[in-house]
C-alpha cells in the first residue's frame, strides 16, 4: 500500500491540507491574511473544503486494490480544486489573483493529482500486461 509511489503522492496531499488546516484554525489574528486563498478563504473557514479534501486522499490511500475507484475519487477531487481556483480568481482582478499565494496550495495539488493519475495508470498497464502472459 504505502510502499507504491501514488500513496506517497496522496499521503503528501494529505498533509499539504492538515498544514492549511493548523495554519488556517491555530490563532484567528495569525491565521492566512485576508488576501490568502481570496474569495475562497470562506470555502476553508465555514465548509471544511481542506479536511474533506484531507479525508478523501486519506480513504483513497485505502483504496489501493481498486485503481478505477481512486481515478474516480481523484476526478472528484480535481473537480473541486477547479471549482477552487475559479472561485480564488472570482471577483478579483488576474494580477491580484496571480499575485496570491494561495494559487500556490491549487498548483502543488494539481501537480501531485496529475502524478498520481499518471501513477495509477502506470500501475495498471503493468498489470495488464502481465494478465496477457497467463
Amino acid at each position: 500500500m504505502i510502499q507504491r509511489i501514488q500513496s506517497l503522492f496522496m499521503l503528501l496531499l494529505v498533509l499539504i491540507n492538515i498544514i492549511v488546516i493548523i495554519a488556517n484554525d491555530s490563532d484567528p489574528s495569525s491565521s492566512f491574511q485576508e488576501s490568502y486563498f481570496g474569495y475562497f478563504k470562506i470555502y476553508l473557514q465555514d465548509y471544511f473544503f481542506s479536511e474533506i479534501l484531507s479525508i478523501l486522499f486519506f480513504i483513497n490511500i485505502l483504496l489501493f486494490k481498486y485503481p478505477n475507484v481512486q481515478l474516480n475519487v481523484l476526478r472528484f477531487i480535481t473537480a473541486l480544486l477547479v471549482f477552487g481556483i475559479i472561485n480564488l480568481f472570482d471577483e478579483r482582478s488576474v494580477l491580484d489573483s496571480f499575485k496570491d499565494p494561495g494559487l500556490l496550495y491549487f498548483i502543488i495539488s494539481f501537480i501531485l493529482i496529475f502524478m498520481t493519475f499518471k501513477s495509477i495508470k502506470k500501475d495498471q498497464a503493468i498489470i495488464k500486461s502481465s494478465n496477457r502472459l497467463r
